[in-house]
């Protein structure tokens, strides 16, 4: 029987170029966008909420939020998004964040 680990010990074993095929098929079709003739492994829902359960620290979420880890501690001052703070090092809540940007973008779009 075929199985996950199988196919990633073979996956491995192919060329670089033929991995990095392997890796944009399943960026693309995988997560993206799943093709309709194949099955769903991947519970997109349950992987988000996994990912929002975890808090970044100040550098996670500059990069996510697209700004400098300078301008970030600037708004967290200035109260425009809430962190905690052990020590020097922030952390942030996962969908603070996502309603920051989201409220950031459409600003910005109108």
């Amino acid at each position: 029987m075929l199985t996950a680990e199988k196919v990633i010990k073979e996956i491995y074993l192919l060329p670089l170029n033929e991995r990095q095929k392997v890796a944009r098929h399943i960026i693309e079709f995988g997560i993206r966008v799943p093709h309709p003739d194949v099955p769903e492994i991947l519970d997109m829902k349950a992987w988000q909420d996994e990912i929002a359960r975890k808090p970044f620290n100040l550098k996670q979420a500059s990069e996510y939020l697209g700004v400098s880890s300078v301008t970030l501690r600037r708004w967290v001052k200035a109260g425009r998004i809430s962190a905690s703070k052990i020590g020097r090092a922030y952390t942030f809540d996962v969908m603070d964040l996502k309603n920051l940007k989201k409220a950031h973008l459409t600003k910005r779009d109108l």
